[in-house]
């Protein structure tokens, strides 16, 4: 195992046994959450969480975003809602 490799896996097993990151992991155990719940749930700066996951890495539901996408449902009034952005910004 390279020197690299190593430092990883010890930085992993040194978070796992960190108490607030074990709260974090089991709130995860079950699938993704906003940050805003993990922050207020552990008690910790969004700055914070990010220093304590910082081995973990995001990605992206392209299938799910795609969804949302097409789904004509999710922009209806967006005509009124710009308009009343328009007024509020001019």
């Amino acid at each position: 195992m390279s020197n690299d490799a190593s430092n990883e896996s010890e930085k992993i097993f040194e978070s796992l046994f960190e108490p607030d990151n074990a709260e974090i992991l089991t709130e995860l155990k079950d699938g993704s959450k906003p940050l805003s719940v993990l922050t207020k749930k552990i008690g910790v700066s969004k700055e914070e969480l990010d220093e304590k996951l910082s081995y973990v890495y995001y990605s992206l539901d392209i299938e799910k975003i795609s969804k949302v996408l097409e789904n004509d449902d999710n922009f209806k009034n967006i005509d009124d809602g710009l308009a009343k952005l328009d007024s509020f910004l001019n």
